[in-house]
């Protein structure tokens, strides 16, 4: 490997180390660290069940070393995550009079109160499955669930072994328990039947009770998509999912050596798919933690402010006539993207409505305005990307509310996957003639991650936009390409080509001694042309900077290779999600904001969009939000030149979170307007 390269997933984890940063941060409240923790717990399963299973299967060398150093970064991290929840969370909860029973006694009125909940409710969800050592048998274990393993002796005095379900499918994981005075209390329901067992298992004795868990690998290749029915071959690798083989087989760390070896054989493990953890699992749980405080505990709100340009108007596309609007989410309300849809489903000038959707919320408002069109006679075409990992079910379920309702579905095309965020909508004008107004994003339309995802939204009725779309959403509808995208840069056409030519151009006038540079922010690094050409750039002695949230396998500033490169990660209340592209360009900058990632999969194996952006007051606006995140010295870490990341110190500086300035930014600017 070169030696400015570190492992994707190596990588990634030292991203997932940066949401305990903020757990283990006591400037955010304590609802917002136990979020925190929730995101890590939910980061990390994800990872155990799309990224390891390669790595377990190929078993070389180089993949057995890697592996080591995972599930040793893996380790550091579940301990570290267990250090903050006990040590920093549960403490300070106890400040504010909730506690949060675990280990300690019940009182005997929630002793009480726990064995009616448990008799009368949780009872009816529990499957006890003895496990026959003698006569060894597979046993099965649903994937992500959760579990108990209990140990027992019989009156022989000979052990026993028996597994149960901890239905947190069904049931609120924690619960809220009678105040006492001015303390409220809080229990999980693992925590419950823990407590309860003597009426589960009622005669022997039971010697000890821990928690399991197995991930399986929920990655899913099809052989051939290019014959037979792609969606029915979807739908059945996603089924298969539940019955993946195993990745991570968590259990208690108290465990005895008996029971493991029992756990091992019981449900056909490998070692190294064996991985100590606590006593309580699936922590994404922690999203729903109760504060029977609420409001308080939580931080800071904010709610989304106005765009003032469209709220000068009932017309949305009269306003877009007059100008190009660009959006800040979710600083800026979400709002009005559903506006532009739902006025395009009544408006008796609308013809025809495109769009194409890669993640759809489960109560999709945007799908209903599509609905709504459709029934109003208007020509809706969607394109839904049913090969969107964890959305398949999601996405098919709308493709058939949207079809049955007369709207022209397109379904997944075989050996790409459509990741563009983009939407058309032909109208006529006054004189008859046909006018197009375009929606590119560099984010899903999904009004529910907009509310914490930061990304931003561009309309416009510009004619060089939509004539590139056109042939966007040909090549979508027909599979065959009508010719290269002018404005726009599109994967699959013509993106990466493009960005390697504009770095070829900053390469040039940096040796020609012009001004030159290069900015990106993307959420994930790893295709190798692109690599190359910015280490070339570097050796150059062009300035590159970047933030990269996630996945970075480039290490920047290692001496005469990528000495000029600068990476910076940024996690915050909002997940950094949008895309820029920004190149000097001899003083007259380039600016496009994107859907890709400068990721393998991105440009060579989806249909992406990038899109220019030429109104000085949308690019003064986007070199704005660049100034503040680079001034950032609260949420913004540096990559070194090893991969780790290095938390700004303050010390006498004055504390810059540029979320925060963001948004108040953003405020005074639209309060400055109205004056």
């Amino acid at each position: 490997m070169q030696n400015y390269l570190i492992p994707s997933e190596i990588s990634w984890l030292s991203f997932n180390n940066c949401i305990l940063d903020e757990a283990e941060d006591l400037n955010n409240s304590v609802y917002e660290r136990i979020k925190f923790l929730a995101i890590h717990s939910s980061n990390l399963d994800e990872f155990f069940r799309v990224k390891v299973k390669k790595l377990l299967v190929k078993n070389s060398k180089k993949n057995k070393e890697l592996l080591t150093q995972i599930l040793n970064e893996v380790n550091l991290q579940q301990n570290r995550f267990g250090s903050i929840w006990k040590y920093s969370i549960l403490p300070e909860l106890k400040e504010h009079h909730i506690v949060y029973y675990e280990n300690q006694e019940l009182s005997k009125e929630h002793l009480n109160e726990i064995e009616y909940y448990f008799k009368s409710i949780i009872l009816s969800y529990i499957q006890v499955i003895y496990i026959s050592v003698n006569q060894p048998k597979t046993y099965f274990l649903n994937n992500r669930g959760l579990y108990l393993l209990v140990k027992l002796k019989d009156t022989s005095g000979n052990y026993n072994y028996a597994y149960l379900n901890i239905p947190s499918d069904k049931l609120d994981r924690y619960k809220r328990l009678q105040s006492q005075g001015d303390t409220h209390y809080i229990i999980s329901i693992d925590t419950i039947i823990k407590k309860c067992l003597s009426f589960i298992f009622t005669s022997g004795k039971i010697v000890s009770s821990y928690a399991i868990k197995l991930n399986r690998d929920e990655n899913y290749l099809i052989e051939d998509e290019n014959s037979g029915d792609l969606i029915a071959k979807i739908e059945a690798k996603v089924a298969e999912r539940k019955r993946g083989s195993s990745t991570r087989f968590l259990y208690d760390s108290n465990m005895d050596s008996d029971t493991i070896s029992v756990c091992k054989n019981a449900f056909r493990l490998k070692s190294n798919e064996m991985i100590k953890g606590g006593s309580h699992h699936n922590l994404y749980d922690l999203f729903h933690f109760p504060n029977p405080l609420k409001p308080k505990l939580q931080g800071a709100n904010y709610p989304s402010l106005k765009h003032l340009p469209f709220e000068s108007s009932k017309s949305i596309f009269e306003i877009i006539d007059k100008r190009n609007q660009l959006l800040h989410f979710p600083y800026q309300s979400y709002y009005y993207v559903l506006q532009f849809f739902n006025q395009a489903a009544i408006n008796r000038n609308v013809l025809e409505i495109k769009i194409t959707l890669y993640r759809i919320s489960s109560q999709s408002l945007i799908a209903n305005a599509l609905i709504s069109a459709a029934k109003n006679g208007k020509k809706v075409t969607v394109f839904v990307e049913v090969k969107a990992r964890f959305d398949e079910y999601n996405n098919l379920f709308w493709s058939r509310e949207m079809k049955n309702a007369g709207i022209k579905i397109i379904q997944s095309m075989p050996n790409l996957k459509v990741h563009a965020k983009i939407a058309m909508v032909t109208m006529k004008d006054k004189y008859g003639n046909k006018k197009n107004y375009s929606y590119l994003s560099t984010g899903n339309f999904n009004e529910n991650t907009a509310n914490v995802y930061s990304d931003f939204g561009f309309f416009t009725s510009e004619k060089k936009y939509t004539d590139d779309l056109k042939k966007v959403f040909t090549f979508l509808k027909t599979k065959k390409k009508t010719g290269m995208p002018k404005e726009i840069l599109a994967a699959g056409f013509n993106m990466k080509e493009k960005l390697i030519e504009f770095i070829d151009n900053e390469i040039k006038n940096k040796k020609a001694g012009k001004e030159a540079f290069i900015f990106l922010k993307v959420n994930g690094v790893d295709e190798k042309d692109i690599i190359e050409k910015l280490i070339e750039a570097s050796k150059a002695g062009v300035d590159v900077t970047m933030i990269v949230r996630g996945i970075c396998t480039l290490l920047p500033g290692i001496k005469n290779v990528s000495e000029n490169i600068k990476i910076y990660r940024i996690v915050g209340k909002f997940l950094e999600h949008s895309r820029i592209y920004k190149f000097a360009n001899k003083g007259n900058e380039k600016i496009y904001l994107s859907s890709a990632d400068m990721l393998s999969r991105n440009l060579n194996r989806r249909i992406e969009v990038a899109f220019p952006i030429h109104d000085e007051k949308n690019r003064g606006e986007i070199n704005k939000i660049i100034q503040l995140q680079l001034e950032d010295n609260t949420k913004r870490r540096t990559i070194n030149s090893e991969g780790n990341n290095e938390l700004d110190t303050l010390n006498e500086i004055v504390p810059r979170c540029a979320q925060t300035e963001i948004y108040d930014w953003i405020e005074m600017t639209n309060k400055s307007d109205t004056e």
